[in-house]
């Protein structure tokens, strides 16, 4: 079922790119996304035990982009990811509780933009940043081992394939294919000033 969203949202999304698109020199673009992401789609999977049920938002993000020239564009982005482990009948006491994980990642992005056609922006590129892990344990149980979690580490992304187009003037929608965290694969809207 999944897969049928995703293929109907890019058939729209390419289905609704009749206005202009390409990247233009000094132009932004302000985008707000919603993505998959491999981390969340294991923590999903994760059978740690029948006690335990595991969940996971998808990763939100916001980026800003530069245009420093019609081929190359300059930005940054900011994402926000929460995991959730919800633990019932645990230790002695047969506590339920929640543990919470969340991930935050600020970084910057170079595309490279190409295709040279003018109903759509494709683009490819390099995002780089650091991603902040937190934990937050709804137990005060000492014999609990809260999931670890390593503060500030390294987020490199690479990003395959991207694609914008707009429906209404500035106002556009676009997706983007990626290797490594924020997201797998991400959907949502951007404005273009």
């Amino acid at each position: 079922m999944n897969k049928k969203i995703v293929s109907s949202v890019i058939t729209v999304l390419f289905a609704f790119t009749g206005v202009s698109a390409q990247t233009l020199a000094g132009e932004s673009v302000i985008s707000a996304n919603g993505g998959f992401s491999l981390l969340g789609a294991l923590f999903k999977l994760s059978n740690i035990d029948e006690n335990v049920d595991a969940s996971a938002a998808p990763a939100i993000q916001l980026s800003y982009d530069y245009a420093l020239t019609d081929y190359l564009s300059l930005g940054g982005g900011l994402s926000y990811q929460r995991f959730k482990l919800s633990y019932t009948d645990y230790g002695d006491n047969m506590e339920n509780f929640d543990a919470r994980l969340s991930r935050f990642n600020i970084a910057i992005r170079g595309l490279v933009h190409y295709g040279g056609q003018e109903n759509l922006d494709m683009y490819s590129g390099l995002r780089l940043g650091l991603t902040n892990w937190s934990a937050d344990v709804g137990t005060n149980d000492p014999n609990f081992k809260p999931p670890k979690t390593d503060g500030l580490t390294f987020g490199p992304q690479l990003i395959l394939f991207g694609i914008r187009g707009y429906v209404a003037g500035n106002l556009g929608v676009n997706a983007e294919l990626g290797v490594g965290g924020p997201h797998l694969f991400s959907l949502g809207l951007q404005y273009r000033l």
